[in-house]
């Protein structure tokens, strides 16, 4: 339903005397931008809501503003820019900077990095430790593996696995909500299982407190639990007196109450979303949350951007479709203002995927030759499964491309291998992390690496030759008498990490110890993944310690990992993108594919309730405003493995009036509807 509360005319209101002295003073930065965007710039006091739709220049106006601070002379240090990416924080402090160079000393970051900024200076007041290892979602599984076992569950039996245990909690926590209520709003089949789920989250919480561990949603506790406290809370609000949020509506109850708790009594706080774009129901996100702000802060101005440069009136006219249909929605229709020459966008009915990748396959090189680069041109996809027709044919068509939203680099299994070495040389109780790594020896599994990790608790490995602690654990030869030398290699590398120095050197020098043991667990492409790790190795360069390196890898890095199965990719010409819609999110491209769109994929099998299907209208709104002149969507009416019928999108009947429709191919008949061609076939019905 709309939100028939919503003020609309504050962008119609002429500009004060005051407002008028202000502009004349920072015309330089007003310099270029449309009045709605001059707005947020003027927007110096208060709350404010600014609801930016797609391709609206919100990062602009934002760094604008940003600049207009520091120039009417707010300190830089006092600008808090709170993202959910290390890399549009980077990206907007760069360009504040081209305008005021003062603005390099902005705090910017995501809200994990701002965290543990914070409880690293007030880990003695809260008694948190100082340099915690920070558990990525993996590695939370991995506890629960443990904790799980430990109180009984088999493979296979009516518990709740490892996954959900994580799931569920931090679901709970980040929504604010009870664990029973959260378990049987979402896993309601295993609501009989509540005293497992208790026991096994309250030994989760005691495992890490024993070893001086965070998960991120630790991080978000103790920030907001500092803000509480009568003197730190005081003490972040003074320091932070300007709070910009982007990418608002991708708040849950935890960041919000962050938000809230920052800006006080008297807040100036600039939240800036679009709650078409909020994708992330699975973290507990909400596109309410933008309406909540304005019910918590009644005085807040809002300001809507409504003017458009990325995408042309035709493509920008499937966006506002469908915007339009969505349950909960701002009242607006956004305007475009390119100038690109306008074409309909495309609607293909093929037989099936196959079909549609040949399609993709053709048309990629038709743009191609039409002038719109490789690198201009992106296939979206509802999940990874809908890229697997696409990357063959890509590939024997020697197409260069790259894969978002795929495998992250930093998740790979032989990088988490190396770096769960830097995280035992941090922090020596990181049992999770000990286990990973022993266990890469020949002939030692989880048993054996124990007997080590014993060890090293009751003799701690110092300097010199670990012979003492591969004693005290039991010699483990292997085959071929392999184990033995591995585990004294993996240890030697442990050591080098352990002495300090400058992390890229000592990674340098830990990676030349394991490299025999890395070839013998990946016979196979050990060369390139050895480039991985040296990849991810050099960063390192860039912090003052290990201990540093680890934390900004764990929060802030997010490197996607490229396809190796590509074609020739010359220096001139960068791939072409296949990506998921939500790694693709904030980005843009001159020509954009959208394929599978069927039943079964848009919206997801997985959207069961009625809020889940309207996250899905908001998946598609996403992909259907990342194009800038080609919009191509593609439909199969079979599946190619089977030859089953696809049934149309529920979404369909909503678009397709703003396409251009074309058939390429024959349909094919459904498999279950198909003879075999033979004049001895026959079919016995028993009615």
């Amino acid at each position: 339903m709309t939100k028939s509360r919503l003020r609309l005319n504050v962008n119609l209101q002429q500009p004060s005397h005051l407002e008028e002295k202000r502009m004349s003073s920072i015309s330089s930065i007003l310099e270029g931008l449309n009045h709605e965007q001059q707005q947020v710039v003027l927007a110096r006091d208060g709350a404010f809501l600014v609801v930016a739709g797609a391709g609206t220049g919100k990062t602009t106006a934002l760094t604008r503003r940003a600049a207009a601070l520091i120039k009417e002379g707010v300190p830089a240090s006092n600008i808090l820019l709170l993202t959910f990416t290390r890399a549009s924080a980077a990206e907007m402090i760069s360009r504040a900077k081209k305008l005021v160079p003062e603005a390099v000393d902005i705090s910017g970051g995501t809200f994990h990095s701002i965290a543990q900024r914070l409880v690293k200076e007030n880990a003695s007041v809260f008694r948190l430790p100082e340099r915690p290892t920070i558990l990525d979602p993996a590695d939370t599984i991995d506890v629960f593996r443990k904790i799980a076992k430990k109180h009984g569950r088999k493979g296979g039996d009516n518990t709740p696995t490892p996954g959900i245990l994580s799931k569920a909690h931090s679901f709970a926590v980040n929504t604010r909500r009870d664990l029973d209520d959260v378990v049987w709003d979402k896993w309601e089949e295993f609501g009989h299982a509540m005293d497992f789920f208790t026991k096994c989250i309250a030994d989760y919480k005691e495992y890490k407190r024993d070893r001086a561990m965070f998960d991120f949603d630790d991080l978000l506790l103790a920030w907001d639990r500092m803000l509480d406290h009568p003197a730190i809370g005081k003490a972040i609000r003074e320091r932070f007196p300007y709070v910009q949020v982007d990418e608002y509506q991708d708040c849950n109850a935890l960041n919000v109450s962050i938000v809230t708790k920052l800006g006080g009594d008297n807040p100036n706080v600039a939240a800036v979303g679009d709650p078409a774009q909020a994708i992330y129901g699975f973290r507990g996100t909400a596109p309410g949350t933008m309406f909540a702000f304005m019910e918590h802060w009644p005085q807040a101005k809002q300001i809507f951007l409504t003017q458009n440069y990325r995408s042309t009136p035709d493509i920008l006219s499937v966006g506002n479709a469908v915007d339009r249909s969505m349950r909960e929605r701002f009242p607006r229709e956004l305007k475009s203002m390119s100038t690109a020459a306008s074409e309909d966008p495309l609607f293909v009915t093929v037989a099936d995927e196959e079909q549609e990748a040949i399609f993709i396959a053709d048309k990629v090189l038709e743009n191609k030759s039409n002038g719109i680069p490789l690198s201009e041109q992106a296939v979206l996809v509802r999940s990874m499964n809908c890229a697997r027709f696409i990357e063959g044919e890509f590939i024997s068509r020697k197409i260069p491309y790259k894969v978002m939203g795929g495998i992250k680099l930093e998740e790979a299994k032989h990088i988490k291998d190396f770096m769960c070495l830097a995280r035992v040389a941090v922090n020596q109780h990181d049992e999770v992390a000990w286990l990973r790594v022993l266990t890469m020896a020949d002939g030692i599994g989880d048993t054996g690496a124990q007997k080590v990790i014993d060890a090293i608790r009751s003799t701690p490995l110092a300097m010199g030759d670990p012979g003492p602690i591969i004693m005290k654990a039991g010699r483990n030869k292997g085959k071929d008498g392999r184990g033995e030398q591995q585990l004294r290699d993996i240890l030697g590398a442990w050591q080098v990490l352990a002495a300090g120095g400058p992390p890229a050197d000592a990674l340098d020098r830990a990676l030349g110890l394991m490299d025999n043991i890395f070839q013998f667990r990946y016979p196979d492409d050990w060369k390139m993944r050895r480039r991985d790790i040296e990849t991810v190795s050099a960063m390192a360069a860039q912090h003052p310690d290990l201990d540093t390196f680890l934390t900004t890898l764990a929060l802030d890095y997010k490197i996607d990992k490229s396809s190796e199965k590509t074609g020739p990719v010359t220096e001139q010409e960068d791939p072409v993108t296949i990506s998921t819609v939500h790694s693709a999110k904030g980005l843009e491209w001159d020509a954009v594919f959208f394929p599978t769109f069927t039943a079964d994929h848009i919206p997801s099998r997985m959207a069961n309730t009625p809020d889940e299907v309207e996250e899905e209208k908001r998946v598609l709104y996403v992909a259907m405003t990342r194009p800038r002149k080609k919009l191509c969507v593609i439909r199969p009416t079979t599946t190619a493995a089977k030859g089953y019928f696809a049934q149309e999108s529920q979404f369909q009947s909503t678009i397709i009036p703003y396409f251009d429709k074309i058939q390429v191919g024959q349909r094919r008949q459904p498999a279950s509807f198909r003879l075999q061609e033979k004049d001895d076939y026959h079919i016995d019905m028993d009615w």
